[in-house]
């Protein structure tokens, strides 16, 4: 564990300053699941039964599943939060402990499988650090990417010792992992599966009256867990109309390979003639050429391991499993190339038709982490075959030297960004002296203006931690439906229309916002004024705070 803690210190960087001041990416998304698991912390502890009715959307019920609610991520968030006081410090830390934990449990699933420490050390680093990790390091849900290898672990401890304290144990963390980050949650649960029949096609599967036990614990944990919040899912789904349609920008291309996370230290832009940057979509999955090179070498070693017929206690590699997994990272590599690779229909049109869950899924490049984890334990064949035949004088300097080679290659600087503070904080801190009630902040943004959108209401609903009153505004991964059309109307506030609006949906308080919005939108002084005196004019009381108006409407 000190290795992967010093590992985190260095690839992270989490200085007083960049912990406690800025966050990573921008202030879009990285505010809102700021919120998110602020939102899941408190209401874990002050109302667990109603931790999905969100102080978003109002009035619509159960807007925390809009989006990953991250309840599993919550509680630890909550205790950063409470030991430091501060959220933005929270966040950081938890990404720090999700990447740490990410290293170790990568290490746990290599040590079953080559027993070697050394060999595990690569394969830990190969899985956990490459250019998805370091360029989504403003979404702690993708941070969750340890669970998947922590999940196969205890998958294939309870295939061999069959007891039902193991599946216990594999449920709760398909539970949590899947509370995280839900997309994870079902590709590995697929991925499971394909391990299974693997090893059953390769008979050495138990008996299946000997799985009963550990799988019947599992399930049950599985059901009682998530059924509840299953349904939850279901019903916004179901309400709102939030099945989401292909989206084949975000489809793997093969090209991703050779894509770095921007400021890359090695390639920078020296890639970009054959990589994938300037598209549409998500696609920064560069794994480093000499993860590459190592894998291709690792997957040729696994196949002439399979035609000589090398048995585990021969090898010292539990060779029957490591297939297994190499064949589910091949399944959800296939599947990460969405639904028309080369022109052609995939299977993930299948499971988007007729498994619930995945018709929710946008960005099916991310179905690639479990490929990363398949790759890196290639790569660990590799490296125990490199290994075996250097002089041994020279062996314990290989798995070193591989994991100064990767890094070189995958890691750079995190970009940051601060988090705006100081006066926009004025209006929110009165609000929380006020009596509660439902509060519009204008001018309000929608899916319709584009990315702006985030930019504007994520650090908001940030901010409206200071308060916690229910808002009409908010951002999510889905918005209720035509809240596009109810954002347009409330533009238009003190209108009549819009204040019609306002009465039936109870707002008690207006925010108005003028200075530097931190993402433009804001009114100018002209506006402001003309905006006050009208609700003045209406008999509603408004008071001033540093750029911003609160204007008390009852």
């Amino acid at each position: 564990m000190p290795l992967w803690i010093l590992l985190g210190l260095l690839l992270l960087q989490p200085t007083p300053h960049r912990v406690s001041a800025t966050v990573a990416g921008d202030l879009g998304d990285s505010m809102f699941l700021t919120w998110t698991l602020s939102w899941g912390a408190r209401a874990l502890r002050t109302d667990p039964f109603g931790v999905f009715d969100a102080n978003i959307f109002h009035p619509e019920p159960q807007t925390l599943a809009l989006s990953d609610p991250m309840l599993s991520l919550a509680p630890i968030f909550g205790v950063i939060e409470w030991v430091t006081g501060d959220s933005i410090v929270a966040l950081n830390v938890l990404m720090f402990v999700l990447f740490v934990g990410a290293l170790a449990s990568a290490h746990a699933l290599a040590m079953r499988l080559f027993g070697r420490g050394d060999v595990a050390l690569v394969v830990a680093v190969v899985a956990s650090a490459n250019s998805y990790v370091f360029g989504q390091q403003n979404h702690p849900q993708l941070q969750s990417f340890g669970f998947i290898s922590l999940s196969f672990l205890l998958l294939l401890r309870a295939l061999e010792h069959r007891r039902a304290r193991d599946g216990l144990w594999l449920g709760l963390v398909i539970v949590a992992m899947t509370l995280a980050n839900v997309l994870y949650g079902l590709i590995w649960l697929l991925s499971a599966l394909v391990v299974v029949g693997v090893l059953w096609l390769r008979r050495v599967l138990p008996p299946l009256r000997e799985l009963v036990r550990p799988a019947i614990a599992a399930v049950l944990v599985g059901v009682v867990l998530l059924g509840p919040v299953a349904s939850i899912f279901l019903a916004v789904d179901r309400r709102n109309g939030l099945a989401r349609g292909y989206e084949p920008q975000n489809s793997l291309l093969p090209t991703d390979l050779l894509t770095p996370q921007r400021d890359n230290w090695s390639w920078g832009t020296a890639l970009d003639g054959i990589n994938s940057f300037g598209k549409a979509g998500e696609h920064a999955y560069f794994p480093g050429f000499a993860a590459m090179i190592l894998g291709a070498v690792g997957l040729v070693l696994l196949w002439k391991m399979i035609r000589r017929g090398a048995s585990d206690l021969r090898t010292g590699v539990r060779t029957d499993e490591l297939v297994a997994l190499v064949v589910a990272g091949g399944v959800a590599f296939v599947l990460a190339l969405g639904p028309s690779p080369g022109g052609v229909m995939g299977p993930f049109r299948v499971l988007h038709r007729f498994v619930p869950g995945f018709d929710g899924i946008r960005v099916t490049s991310r179905f690639a982490v479990v490929s990363f984890v398949a790759g890196a334990l290639l790569v660990g064949v590799a490296v125990r075959f490199l290994i075996d035949r250097v002089p041994a004088a020279w062996s314990r300097l290989v798995a070193p030297a591989l994991v100064v080679l990767v890094l070189v290659e995958v890691g750079g600087p995190m970009a940051r960004v601060e988090v705006p503070e100081g006066d926009r904080l004025l209006v929110y801190e009165a609000l929380a002296e006020l009596d509660g009630g439902p509060v519009l902040e204008l001018p309000i943004q929608a899916p319709s203006v584009g990315v702006q959108w985030a930019f504007v209401e994520a650090p908001r609903m940030y901010y409206a931690t200071i308060d916690w009153n229910p808002r009409v505004n908010g951002y999510s991964g889905s918005v209720p439906r035509d809240f596009d059309e109810r954002a347009a109307i409330f533009n238009t506030w003190p209108a009549a229309t819009a204040e019609q609006l306002a009465e039936d949906v109870g707002v008690r308080y207006v925010i108005l916002h003028g200075g530097v919005d931190p993402g433009g939108a804001a009114y100018s002084a002209d506006e402001l004024e003309d905006l006050v005196e009208k609700a003045e004019a209406e008999g509603f009381v408004a008071r001033s705070f540093g750029d911003d108006w609160l204007i008390v409407r009852d």
